[in-house]
């Protein structure tokens, strides 16, 4: 009898072995791919707020130079694809600078839209005066010594000077697969949005994230171009 019971014991221990064995390998099956995306995800988001860090900077650079060139869209664009362009320098020296400041370009140019905020054309409109070369051009000398008083767009002169700009921007995500969960989630949470109507975030090799920044300083020259005030 008790040889009869250690040979059932000896028959059954295999079995029991290879059901252990079946339970483990669908436990790895299914942490391990999501302990991956995990770890991958965390990596781009490291590399979003990253973007998001040298895009401020970059917004607050494109706000500079507007100020010291009357508002100029064209300059603008110019301080935001310099204060982007550490994401796209892979390369050091000189020519790893270049390289990159030309992949900022075009990316800058395909993928960002600039908006100035303030001041609007109302206020142009309320304030802007002959300037010394025949312009009309909102004034930016004396402000300490002009009249406060507001105007029809809400503002008075002093406030007029204060120029604030807002860039959206459509970030590249470089990490496979997960690029492609956070772009569609990006995109289903920004739908409706009243982005630039040809600015797609979804095109070109990479799913791209919207990424948006605000600026604001003092103006330091008169806005004499009022076109792209609203």
């Amino acid at each position: 009898m008790a040889i009869d019971r250690g040979v059932r014991r000896a028959t059954h221990a295999p079995a029991h072995g290879r059901r252990q064995r079946g339970q483990s390998l669908l436990e790895f099956v299914i942490v391990v791919p999501a302990f991956l995306f995990l770890l991958l995800a965390a990596f781009q988001f490291m590399l979003i707020y990253r973007a998001k860090a040298t895009l401020d900077y970059a917004a607050l650079e494109a706000a500079r130079a507007g100020a010291v060139h009357g508002a100029d869209i064209d300059q603008i664009r110019r301080g935001l694809i310099r204060g982007i362009t550490p994401l796209y320098v892979d390369a050091p020296g000189m020519g790893g600078a270049l390289e990159g400041a030309a992949k900022a370009a075009v990316d800058v140019v395909a993928y960002s839209d600039i908006e100035i905020v303030s001041p609007t054309r109302s206020a142009w409109n309320d304030f802007a005066e002959r300037q010394w070369d025949g312009r009309r051009a909102l004034p930016n000398d004396n402000l300490a010594f002009r009249d406060t008083r507001v105007g029809g767009s809400g503002l008075n002169v002093q406030d007029a000077n204060i120029l604030k700009i807002r860039v959206r921007y459509c970030y590249p995500m470089i990490v496979p697969f997960v690029d492609r969960v956070i772009g569609g989630l990006s995109a289903l949470i920004t739908e409706g949005d009243t982005w630039r109507e040809d600015l797609r975030c979804s095109i070109g090799h990479y799913s791209r994230m919207r990424l948006e920044s605000y600026a604001i300083v003092r103006m330091q020259s008169p806005i004499s171009n009022p076109s792209r005030l609203r």
